[in-house]
């Protein structure tokens, strides 16, 4: 009888042994921790840095929306006979990070003959997309009310689009700027 308790017991000590040991065993709980949290960690430290990239670049169409209006608010742009083409290679050449610049900067300049009739005119579809027939290109004359409008879509490559991307379609965001302004009295 005594045998026999003493075999049970080594026989029992062994399983029991490895079964606290495997509880209390904490080697590899970092790795399994970090491989749960990496992925959802690395996400939206990506969306982070993509917002940050695209309200950066949204500043930088400001900006360079502001100096190509200056162009026609003082007359030079008039003068000078530019073309639609040309002024959205002036913008392209002050903004950054904007790829493609040149063929996806869109503008839309419009004269009006008052501040109260300022319009924003939508030309986007019902898809998100711009539409080119809406777009319109005239810089008017001295003294007159100018609305120049530019609009860029902007690929988004984060997997949280839907916070990014609420003004175009799922996967693209449209950034745009636009300045309102009287023409200087100008002689050409």
């Amino acid at each position: 009888m005594f045998a026999i308790r003493c075999l049970r017991k080594r026989v029992a000590e062994p399983a029991a042994g490895l079964r606290d040991e495997f509880r209390q065993d904490e080697s590899g709980s970092v790795a399994v921790e970090f491989a749960l949290t990496a992925i959802p960690f690395f996400t939206l430290l990506f969306a982070i840095m993509e917002a940050g990239i695209i309200f950066f670049a949204s500043a930088t169409l400001d900006q360079a929306v502001n100096e190509a209006s200056r162009l026609i608010r003082t007359g030079q742009a008039q003068t000078a006979g530019t073309t639609a083409q040309q002024m959205t290679n002036t913008i392209c050449g002050k903004v950054v990070l904007l790829t493609d610049c040149a063929n996806k900067l869109k503008l839309d300049v419009r004269v009006y003959s008052n501040f109260s009739n300022v319009a924003f005119p939508t030309v986007l579809d019902s898809s998100g997309a711009i539409q080119n027939n809406k777009l319109a290109f005239s810089m008017g004359a001295a003294g007159d009310i100018v609305l120049i409008r530019a609009f860029y879509v902007w690929s988004i490559m984060s997997p949280f689009s839907t916070g990014l991307a609420n003004n175009a379609d799922a996967s693209n965001r449209l950034l745009q700027s636009s300045a309102a302004f009287r023409n200087e009295p100008y002689t050409s």
